[in-house]
């Protein structure tokens, strides 16, 4: 019997970013539960994590639990940085003291939502793969390995089978304008409001960007085989969640100049430290999940200047 053939409680945690609403979206009316954590208050949020994890791992039925949580990106404070660690972590520690205290197997699945960008800031040789050595160069790419080595730790331990999926740059409908994140956003923002934007990384630096949507099916494709593709090897999988097309920054400008027939006001600042300039990727964990057509950079930017317009009230 296939792993979709039963079906699963899909549970998303971080449902009301850019990634957990493109998830909910995906599973339509296959959610069963959507987690809603109290954020701003980290001692609550901490007891809710815990809880959640236990209860989860208590169950006998069957269940895929998606983390889609988080606010860090690549330059947020330490502190911040490891109180989103803090709650991640105590979310694991609750599913190992629930598995405890049943004595018997799990029935769930677990996915992470981590970061190729973190992972591969200070490594060598692009384009990276999920066999690359990671070298992260900051705490937030430092967190988001912790948290991938607490989960592989549980998932051996407990044969859970999980994916901890590092994700390169996301994009689409939705994001988050304010945070420091999201240059096709950005882009696109400035373009429709002429205010510059401030750009401090080289013109050369290269990112792989996907539409959150593109992501978040092939995150959903992966809960729902992760049994069958887990069975009898290792049930923890790294795997990188990319479009497998890599941009330069000054092709993307173009390509928003190109289509929306309007200049992109930059202002150029000095170039900040911190990841490579290239971070190209190219997956060879279970690359067929990306056999499905990807949205194009163009299809997508229209997408982001749709919403945009819509959400800065410009008619």
């Amino acid at each position: 019997m296939s792993d979709s053939a039963v079906k699963a409680m899909e549970i998303v945690v971080g449902g009301g970013g850019l990634l957990g609403r493109h998830v909910l979206g995906v599973l339509g009316n296959r959610l069963s539960r959507r987690v809603r954590i109290h954020w701003d208050d980290h001692g609550r949020a901490c007891e809710q994590l815990y809880a959640l994890g236990r209860d989860l791992a208590e169950q006998s039925a069957r269940w895929n639990l998606y983390w889609c949580a988080g606010l860090a990106v690549f330059h947020t404070p330490a502190e911040q940085v490891e109180r989103e660690r803090i709650q991640m972590s105590l979310l694991l520690a609750g599913m190992n003291d629930g598995l405890e205290r049943s004595g018997s197997p799990s029935s769930g699945a677990l996915f992470i939502a981590s970061s190729a960008g973190g992972a591969f800031a200070g490594s060598k040789s692009a384009p990276f793969t999920e066999f690359s050595s990671p070298v992260p160069k900051n705490p937030y790419g430092e967190a988001k390995l912790a948290i991938e080595e607490e989960a592989a730790t549980l998932s051996r331990r407990w044969q859970l089978p999980t994916v901890s999926g590092r994700i390169t740059n996301l994009y689409g409908p939705g994001q988050n304008l304010g945070k420091n994140q999201g240059l096709v956003s950005a882009i696109i923002k400035a373009q429709l409001t002429g205010e510059p934007l401030p750009l401090r990384a080289a013109l050369e630096t290269t990112r792989d960007y996907i539409y959150a949507r593109d992501c978040a099916r092939m995150i959903v494709t992966a809960m729902e085989t992760v049994r069958s593709r887990t069975r009898g090897t290792d049930p923890h999988v790294c795997k990188i969640f990319s479009s497998g097309r890599p941009l330069r920054i000054d092709e993307l400008l173009k390509v928003a100049e190109r289509i929306f027939d309007q200049p992109v006001p930059v202002v150029h600042e000095p170039v900040a430290g911190g990841a490579n300039v290239d971070l190209s990727v190219a997956s060879r964990v279970w690359a067929d999940l990306g056999s499905s057509p990807f949205l194009s950079i163009e299809e997508g930017m229209r997408a982001v200047r749709s919403d945009l317009r819509y959400r800065l009230e410009l008619g």
